[in-house]
């Protein structure tokens, strides 16, 4: 046997395995960035080919180390390939490939574990595939023999460019504040799809409409469409965005768009007509074909994460923002389900639609008839690492979360609220409703007090009259302040439950401070 042949084969395997860990990156840029698109090619497969590619690059890996060991001429052992800087042979070289090794590994064991693990841990530590690109890439050009070879370097350049390429495009343009994403610095949140929320008049990006047709949805459900006058484009957006519709009144209310996403023309939302509410949706349902109206966003704080699996969970008018994400997923040739409850048949809108998109793998329950939705036994066929989409009232929400939590917290629940969930007592030794406070605005040097029966955002704007704000009542994001000194009281529902205990940011339309001063970045 050629003793050179465990080199060959080392050398052989290393190459591959950098070629296809490469490919995979590029491809996982092309799938993130949404350049191949979702009707070109189903995207569950693209997926598919994703992984098969970083399986086949682990398994050349696992040969080229393999065959490291075996080769008598270059003396490996596992301390070599274990340890950075113990190498004899180029061990500044070397010493990129074992810091790359566990870094892969922290990517596979994350990924192989991915159904138990929250959604942002795993897409943190993947996020660490860019580094492992780059180590890589400088292990591959300075501790082998090929880097001289023409074919290595024109391959090592077109992939490094592409990767460049796509990787900046990932990270400053797809991530941009535009009208269609979340503003990384005031991030909003959807309200509801019925009766929305008083809004301070606060119009940045107002953009006129025309009502261009009414439709009648279900009882006490009306579906509006409203296309930009004109006939321009509107912004873009994706599924679980809400905009602000400004009414001829001049009241805002907030819902969710439940179009197409690739519609430019026209907007439409679902509306459910509120007697007892405050006018707005009773407002929308007087409404006709030809009026102007103004539109402001759309914003997004209800996003569609990727998933090998979906249970949405609809209540009533919150079908609407899980509508565009159900068409999203079955255009993607993902696996879905979806339950929908409602007071009755009459009033549940888009059932038809539903049905004929999902067959069997959409359970409408009646409340008249079949009585409340069976939560325990649809999550119950949810495979590990599923997410769960949820939207309607207060009372299924509250369930589902209790459910969740006791017997499903492999699962990963997503839910958007038509209004502020009940907060309960008080924690020990902290603030009441009725507390009081100072608040420091640090670039006046302002100090005003905060009286019980006021709002944070009301003194604020003593002092700084354009402070912005929209829903007021804690969902949209859009009045986030820094926090610089103090520790807020956080009552609003953009934060998560693991972000109730930041110090860094407060959105003073609802939340107070259970320390005796704040001190805002104002």
């Amino acid at each position: 046997m050629d003793p050179k042949l465990w080199w060959y084969i080392a050398r052989a395997a290393g190459l591959m395995s950098w070629w296809l860990l490469s490919a995979t990156v590029v491809w996982g840029l092309l799938l993130s960035t949404r350049i191949l698109g979702p009707r070109r090619l189903a995207p569950a497969r693209l997926l598919d080919l994703h992984r098969f590619l970083s399986g086949l690059s682990v398994a050349f890996l696992i040969v080229h180390l393999i065959a490291l060991l075996a080769d008598e001429y270059i003396g490996f052992g596992l301390p070599e390939l274990l340890v950075p800087m113990v190498s004899p042979y180029r061990p500044g070289a070397v010493a990129w490939g074992v810091v790359a090794l566990y870094v892969l590994a922290a990517i596979v064991v994350t990924s192989l574990t991915r159904p138990h693990l929250p959604h942002q841990v795993w897409r943190w530590v993947h996020y660490a595939t860019f580094a492992l690109f780059a180590l890589v890439t400088v292990h591959a050009f300075t501790a082998g023999t090929e880097a001289t070879n023409p074919a290595v370097k024109g391959t090592g350049i077109l992939l490094g460019a592409a990767f460049l390429f796509l990787a900046t495009y990932r990270l400053l343009v797809i991530r941009r504040p535009a009208a269609h994403d979340t503003p990384p610095v005031a991030p909003p949140a959807p309200a509801s799809a019925s009766e929305g929320k008083d809004a301070h008049p606060n119009p940045p990006q107002d953009r006129p409409v025309l009502v261009q047709e009414l439709r009648h949805a279900a009882d006490g459900v009306l579906a509006v469409r409203l296309a930009a006058t004109g006939g321009g484009w509107l912004p873009a957006w994706e599924p679980g965005a809400h905009v602000d519709l400004v009414l001829p009144s001049g009241t805002v209310r907030q819902y969710s768009l439940c179009g197409d996403p690739a519609d430019r023309d026209t907007y439409r939302v679902g509306v459910l007509h509120v007697p007892d509410g405050r006018g707005g949706s009773a407002e929308v349902h007087r409404l006709r074909p030809g009026q102007t109206l103004t539109v402001r966003g759309p914003r997004n704080r209800f996003p569609l994460v990727l998933a090998d699996h979906y249970l949405f969970i609809a209540g009533g008018i919150g079908i609407t923002p899980l509508l565009p994400m159900i068409r999203r997923v079955e255009a993607a040739g993902l696996d879905w389900r979806l339950l929908y409850g409602g007071r009755s048949r009459a009033t549940m809108a888009f059932t038809d639609d539903l049905l004929a998109l999902g067959g069997d793998r959409v359970q409408v329950v009646p409340e008249d008839t079949d009585g409340l939705p069976d939560l325990a036994a649809a999550l119950s066929d949810a495979p590990p690492g599923a997410a769960v989409y949820c939207c309607g009232p207060e009372p299924l929400i509250a369930a589902l979360e209790q459910t969740m939590a006791a017997d499903f917290p492999h699962l990963h629940l997503h839910v958007e609220r038509f209004a502020p969930a009940n907060s309960g007592p008080a924690a020990p030794g902290g603030p009441t409703s009725a507390n009081r406070f100072e608040v420091e605005l640090a670039r006046s040097r302002t100090v005003l007090p905060v009286p019980a029966d006021r709002s944070l955002l009301e003194v604020i704007r003593e002092a700084v009259p354009d402070a912005t704000a929209s829903c007021e009542e804690g969902f949209c994001g859009a009045c986030k302040v820094t926090v610089l000194d103090g520790t807020p009281d956080h009552r609003d529902e953009v934060l998560g439950p693991g972000e109730r205990g930041r110090t860094d940011v407060i959105y003073p339309c609802v939340s107070r401070a259970r320390s005796s001063r704040l001190v805002l970045d104002l």
